[in-house]
Formats: structure tokens, sequence, C-alpha cells
């Protein structure tokens, strides 16, 4: 026996290089992490080129109908909502799954979707778009000193500002996370942005509808003007955890109530990727995790 296992191991008697036929050779392995570490830098490549190029897209055009309405009145403030909303759903739509919001960018990755390693990279990216389109508004519209296409709150108000854009921006993250979860790419961009435009149209007046850190410092960046600006960094990185939170808790409720109904020791069964998993070992975390797999 022990002949037999040198003769295989390391003679070779077949002629071959004593290697086990049914083990990788050792050059394919390096090679083989070689290939996976080039797709993943080229899928992060691509995944920083659609968040640069959504965010462009999107500060751009917003920027425009906002000039568009207060250097020539051609555009009401409806009308720049809609604008607003027919762009975050076309950019969703043709680019795919995409950010292009600090916000959404840092709720991920506290909920586990994304490394927090690729968080800096993401919002460099976000906040550089954001910059690009403010000046190419500048190169294309030539707004005057006094015109002002950031986001603002009304006057004399900081407190009902920044509830509003906590508040708008909870339930943008619960539409969010709700789309994620759909099969249609098309329908839940236009979900998302139906929800842009309509919650801007509500708060608009008051906080001027921003939601999104990179729609306000981008302008505030370039034009020189910070006037609090905190509430558009602090409010919808808070509200839209908040959000998140709120549909986790929704979406695993049956199962934290009936875990606090039943008892750990009734024998009702929770369901986890095909398998019965029953009730008396679960905790309150396990079943949040089998209740929700999702935002």
């Amino acid at each position: 026996m022990a002949t037999d296992h040198v003769g295989k191991g390391v003679a070779g008697g077949d002629g071959s290089d004593g290697q086990d036929p049914e083990q990788p050779r050792g050059d394919q392995e390096p090679a083989a992490d070689h290939v996976s570490r080039g797709l993943a830098i080229g899928q992060f490549i691509r995944e920083l080129t659609v968040e640069g190029v959504a965010s462009f897209l999107l500060v751009f055009w917003s920027a425009v109908a906002s000039l568009m309405q207060e250097m020539h009145g051609t555009l009401t403030f409806p009308m720049v909502c809609l604008v607003i909303a027919l762009t975050v759903g076309f950019v969703l739509c043709w680019l795919g799954p995409a950010h292009f919001n600090p916000a959404v960018t840092a709720t991920f990755a506290a909920f586990g979707y994304l490394s927090w390693t690729k968080v800096p990279f993401y919002v460099a990216t976000q906040l550089a778009g954001s910059v690009l389109a403010c000046l190419s508004v500048n190169a294309v519209m030539r707004p005057r000193a006094e015109h002002f296409y950031g986001t603002a709150p009304m006057a004399g108000h900081t407190r009902l500002p920044f509830l509003l854009e906590l508040l708008a921006s909870a339930v943008l993250m619960v539409v969010i996370a709700t789309a994620a979860r759909g099969s249609s790419k098309t329908a839940g961009g236009l979900a998302i942005g139906a929800a842009v435009g309509t919650l801007g149209l509500i708060i608009g007046p008051v906080s001027g509808g921003s939601m999104n850190p990179i729609r306000t410092l981008g302008p505030a960046i370039v034009l020189g003007r910070y006037t609090s600006v905190w509430i558009y960094l602090v409010a919808p990185v808070a509200g839209m955890l908040i959000g998140a939170l709120c549909n986790r808790a929704v979406r695993s409720s049956d199962a934290i109530i009936a875990f606090f109904l039943c008892g750990a020791r009734a024998r009702a069964v929770a369901t986890k990727n095909g398998r019965r998993v029953p009730a008396a070992v679960l905790t309150p975390l396990a079943i949040g995790a089998v209740a929700s797999q999702q935002l």
C-alpha cells in the first residue's frame, strides 16, 4: 500500500510528472486568482463609471431645469420636478442599478449590501460627477450671480426643512428597497423616479427637495454658497437609515410577532433558503434574517 501511494504521488510510473490528475496543477491556481482579481477590478471600474455618469446626468438636468424656471420662466416648479423624475427614471432604466446618492450608498453599506471599502470611491465619484455637471451648466447656461440652481432652505427656517428632508429621504429609501426586490428594472426605475419627483414637489418650496447630498454639495462648491448645507448632508443619510430600518421591521413583523406570541416552545416553522427551521431554535435576530434578506 505504501509503495502504491509513493508511486502515484512521487514516482509517476505512467510517465506523468507525479501529480494526481484529479487535482489542479499548482501553476493554474495563481492564474485563476489573477483572472478573478482582474474581473473584480473591471466590475468595480464599471460600477464607478455608472455612478459618475448617473450623478452627472441627474445634477446637470435638474440644474438646467431650475435655471430655465429662474432665468427664462419657461418652466414651472411642477415641471422642474417632472424633469427630475424623468431623469432619475431614465438613468435607472438605461444604466441599470446605480446609487448616484451618497446617502443610498451609506445605507447599503450599513446594512451589509456594499463593502465599506468601496464607499469612499463611490462618494468621490458621485461628487466629482456633480461638480462636473455644475461646471457644464455654467458653461452652457451662463447664469448670473443672482441665479442659484442648488438647494437652500426657506429663509429664516432650519428645523422644518431638516425634518422634511429627513422624512422624504426615509420614504424614498422605502421605495428604493421595495423596487430593488422587484424583477422589472424598468418598473423599479420609474417608481423611484416618480417618488423623487413627487417628494420634491411636496417639500421643494420649503427645503428645495434635495434628498441627495451631491445635489446640494455640487452647486454649493461651484457657486460658493453654503447656506445651511449641513441640512442636506445630515438629513438624507439619517432619513434613509431610518427608512431602511422601518422597511426591514415591516417585512419581518410577521415573524417577530409570531415569535413573541407563540414563544420559544412553539412548533411553528420558518422557511429559509428552502429549508424548514424550527421556531424553537430561532432568536429574534435570526427571525429578522429569515424574514427579510433585503432592506
